[in-house]
This record gives C-alpha cells, structure tokens and sequence, in this order.
C-alpha cells in the first residue's frame, strides 16, 4: 500500500511530457492474461474484471469463456421462437421483426375485389392510371 502511493506521488510530481514519457516506457503489465474461447450460440458472457491483473494466482488465470449453467445445453436444436435471450420471462418484450412471418391473408376486408376496393385503387393508387398526358412545355 505504501509502495502504491509513493508511485503515485511520484507520477504526480511529474510534468505531462515526463508522465508520458514514464508510462509509454513502463506500461502496465498484465501478469495472468489468458488467450480468449471461442463463446457458444447464446451463451452467456461474463466480463473478466479490471482488478487483480497484476496478480499471478491460477484461479485469476482460468478461463472464463467456458460455458456454466444452462450454457451446456445446445440451443440450436430449440424451435426458432424459443432461441432468444429469457425466453419465457416478463422481461421479454423484445419486439421480433416481420419480415420471417407470412402475414398475407386474402380473407381480409381490403384484400377482397368488391367494386368498391377496385374504385378506391384506380382512384388512388397511381400505378394503376391508364392517363397519359404530354408534358407541358419547359419553363426558362
């Protein structure tokens, strides 16, 4: 403790050019890092931390990548709906896109062709005019 704040004591009696000078030749060593696993589909990730990187003990230098809990089980052979993150739970409102889902029903009131759609769409819809008219002189 007292060795950490000599350092510190140290680095701030230094002027901007000498600290980073200081710290690009001495940078922080991090003593137990351990190459990063390749994560399952929908595996949960756990942050590594920030603290006791300089420390060299073997539980710091396990690997966190493996999978824990409910990450053993293989979530690709669930149906499409239920591999998603908390399934199941209040917490998942998580709105899906429609563009998988068929949502064509040609049951439906506008899908019909009553005479009243079919004068409704050649009145409205542009695409469908058999009008053309010449294009007026261009102005100056």
């Amino acid at each position: 403790m007292e060795k950490e704040r000599i350092e510190a004591e140290r680095l701030h009696n230094m002027t901007e050019e000498e600290r980073l000078f200081e710290l690009r030749n001495n940078p922080k060593v991090v003593v137990n890092k351990m190459p990063k696993g390749k994560y399952k589909f929908l595996q949960k990730y756990y942050h590594r931390g920030a603290f006791f990187l300089n420390e060299d003990d073997q539980v710091y230098r396990r690997d966190i990548t493996n999978p824990t809990l409910e990450d053993h089980f293989d979530k690709t052979v669930l149906p499409k709906v239920m591999q998603v993150k908390n399934f199941g739970r209040s917490g998942r409102t998580k709105y899906t896109h429609l563009v998988d889902q068929d949502t064509t029903s040609f049951e439906s009131p506008w899908a019909q062709e009553s005479t009243l759609n079919l004068k409704f769409q050649a009145t409205h819809s542009a695409a469908t005019k058999q009008v053309f008219e010449k294009p007026s002189k261009q102005r100056k």
